[in-house]
């Protein structure tokens, strides 16, 4: 069997992935009210643009 050649991901990647996973256990200092925050919101861009990337 022949495996394919995965690179690990950047650095920002794998630490928005931990803003992720904090968030579902944790608020943070910038979280709102209304439970929106902007540390979550860039993370969630930042993993949607390196799954979308091309291959």
């Amino acid at each position: 069997m022949i495996e394919q050649y995965r690179p690990e991901p950047p650095f920002l990647v794998i630490m928005a992935g931990y803003v992720v996973d904090f968030h579902h256990r944790n608020v943070c200092r910038r979280c709102r009210p209304d439970g929106t925050c902007p540390k979550l919101a860039e993370a969630a861009e930042r993993l949607a643009a390196w799954r979308e990337r091309p291959r």
